[in-house]
């Protein structure tokens, strides 16, 4: 990957059955389309945990249908190496240009554990594959050796880094001296001090333009913009993704602000 490139993490929009709907899929995709460079269906903005596989295939077969020339990555979160290694192989097969993905679901997780689910998939698939760094949905986070592990293997080309202690210049530069790209993962972090080949962030979602001109560090102004939507629309909230989905309600772009009940609700 070459420039500075924004993601879209997706909510996951349902219609008044609680299914996939296609018409806000399409609406949300439009409107942010001048202004990203690809989408990630089904991640934790999706609800991905939430999501069973019927609705996880449908989210990514929409996606992919109304993306035009954008790049599509499936977020998979599912709780094991086998069921990750499932739906890897699902979405090359539906068509997606790489998938992201988290650790997996236990705490006490090793390190060594982490890096060979990442080798598993990595062994299995042809597709290019993102880091998803966190804590609060694996119950576990990789260590910094343990990025720069999987850094290594060939097809891992990026990350989205949502550290639950703060990164340093310097050691976003060792990622990247390893072949990857590194996308910011909080909107606090978005125009501070951090040089970054992008961000992946939920804010996306509503004010993909804002984003946009997030990309670049030491913005003092943006970086306050950016503060004060974040309060606004609740992103810090542990149901961030239900906010997302009230206020693109309110804005007409998606028919319902329905969330996903239970995983495997279809």
């Amino acid at each position: 990957m070459s420039a500075k490139s924004i993601f879209v993490p997706l909510i996951s929009p349902l219609d008044e059955r609680s299914q996939i709907c296609e018409t806000s899929v399409r609406q949300l995709l439009h409107g942010s389309q001048p202004y990203v460079d690809g989408y990630i269906p089904c991640l934790t903005s999706g609800e991905g945990w939430r999501l069973g596989r019927r609705d996880w295939q449908r989210m990514l077969e929409l996606t992919l249908a109304h993306a035009q020339d954008r790049t599509v990555i499936a977020g998979i979160e599912r709780g094991t190496t086998a069921e990750v290694l499932e739906y890897a192989r699902l979405a090359q097969e539906l068509g997606a240009h790489g998938v992201m993905f988290t650790s997996p679901f236990a705490k006490g997780t090793t390190q060594e554990e982490i890096i060979e689910h990442y080798r598993a998939v990595h062994d299995a698939t042809s597709l290019d594959i993102f880091i998803y760094n966190e804590s609060a949905l694996s119950g576990n986070e990789k260590s910094f050796e343990t990025l720069m592990t999987i850094a290594r293997l060939p097809r891992v080309i990026g990350i989205k880094d949502s550290p639950s202690q703060p990164r340093t210049q310097q050691q976003i530069q060792q990622l990247r001296a390893e072949g990857l790209d590194y996308f910011i993962g909080w909107e606090m972090s978005l125009a501070r001090d951090l040089e970054s080949d992008g961000n992946v962030v939920s804010l996306a979602n509503l004010e993909p333009a804002l984003c946009r001109l997030a990309i670049g560090a030491r913005q003092q102004v943006v970086a306050q913009w950016v503060e004060t939507l974040n309060g606004y629309f609740d992103l810090g909230a542990d149901d961030w993704y239900a906010q997302v989905k009230k206020e693109l309600k309110a804005r007409g772009v998606i028919t319902t602000d329905r969330v996903l009940a239970e995983e495997g609700a279809a």
